[in-house]
């Protein structure tokens, strides 16, 4: 059946009509074609043929809204990206670029309204109040970026405004949970921890900073107890389907989001007694022990805040097992190359700037121990 806003409908002797863009005017003006065939699927291919020939490089004018601009390269980016690249594109684009930049005129982009963008952005609130993350306005800003070199280099249009993503990190501070919230969680995971194997995985990821998407993708041959090791290849992850006549979702396997983040994870005496435990055949998923059925990453989020409502934690989300497991690793001064790389961050700046937050205490203790060092360098006391 057609979908509103697609151009497509029956005709009154019966046969299919589908409208598409195939020029412009002088003013601007767009330029309508048609074809036409006998069923709704039929008419539909026919257009998307057609539509691969058009040559928009030649047909667009700088008064078109900057919201057919977005469309073409993102439907250029189809074929290069990655699905979950696409469902994060995807959603930057519907849930702050469009918003703000569908009804603006390529012309009328100018700097200001980028920084107008920029703190519409700093000022979003998300779930629970809290505001967008530094790296998701980043990020936001270097999808922008690229669709307007993206318009220059293919429609020959320059745009006078200058991106400059903000310095300052905002919420730099990550979310962990209290030495007591670990305590009384673990008190429930490893309650009946056979029949549940998602309270293994659960473990798992507070003892070694896992990914939710990494646990649910492990499989037992991705743990080797002979070397004392969990061998991270693949991530699962729910994201936009963009075949049309199929479900909005689906769920798929794929390599992790950065060549770091393929690692190898040694396994410590204390998980190795818990993991010899459960062992499975190899190809079976570590959350269900089953080799034809898995658990995808929302599930688990469930799973979790069940565990969490159990052990009378306010509140909590998988992913701060990860900054939990991180924050304790610096709080009691582990190597933070080797933590960066445990993590599977592309470089160890990433691990101090979220990570490393010393409190004023602390600080109060460097300061006496340089003043000290410093006296000592040159014998004043």
């Amino acid at each position: 059946m057609p979908r509103k806003g697609e151009s497509i409908f029956r005709r009154k002797d019966g046969r299919w009509e589908a409208r598409y863009i195939k020029g412009y005017k002088k003013d601007g003006t767009k330029i309508y074609g048609s074809v036409y065939a006998k069923t709704y699927t039929e008419v539909k291919n026919k257009r998307l043929d057609i539509l691969k020939k058009v040559d928009y490089n030649h047909l667009i004018t700088p008064t078109e809204h900057l919201e057919f601009y977005i469309h073409h390269w993102f439907e250029n980016n189809k074929r290069n990206l990655k699905e979950s690249t696409l469902t994060k594109y995807d959603n930057s684009l519907k849930n702050y670029i469009m918003p703000y930049f569908r009804k603006i005129k390529i012309e009328d982009i100018t700097t200001q309204k980028i920084n107008d963008f920029i703190f519409n952005l700093m000022t979003i609130k998300r779930t629970r109040g809290k505001p967008l993350a530094t790296k998701t306005i980043k990020d936001t800003l270097l999808i922008l970026k690229n669709i307007f070199k993206y318009i220059e280099i293919n429609y020959d249009i320059k745009i006078n405004a200058v991106i400059i993503p903000p310095k300052q990190s905002f919420n730099n501070k990550v979310s962990v949970f209290s030495k007591s919230d670990i305590y009384n969680l673990l008190m429930i995971i490893y309650t009946d921890m056979e029949s549940d194997l998602c309270k293994l995985g659960t473990f798992i990821a507070l003892m070694t900073g896992m990914r939710v998407g990494e646990i649910c993708a492990l499989k037992w041959e991705n743990i080797n107890l002979n070397e004392n090791y969990i061998y991270i290849e693949k991530t699962m992850q729910r994201v936009k389907n963009f075949d049309d006549n199929k479900p909005k979702t689906k769920i798929i396997e794929t390599s992790p989001k950065s060549h770091s983040s393929l690692r190898k994870i040694p396994i410590s005496d204390y998980l190795y007694r818990i993991l010899i435990k459960y062992k499975k055949n190899n190809d079976h998923y570590l959350l269900t022990g089953r080799s034809d059925k898995f658990i995808e990453p929302r599930l688990l989020e469930k799973k979790f805040k069940k565990y969490i409502k159990s052990a009378e934690i306010e509140d909590g989300n998988f992913h701060m097992l990860r900054h939990t497991f991180a924050t304790l690793c610096v709080e009691n001064n582990l190597n933070i190359k080797v933590l960066s790389q445990i993590l599977g961050h592309s470089n160890i700046q990433i691990t101090l700037d979220r990570y490393t937050h010393p409190d004023y205490e602390t600080k109060n203790i460097f300061m006496n121990q340089a003043s000290e060092i410093f006296l000592k360098s040159i014998d004043i006391r």
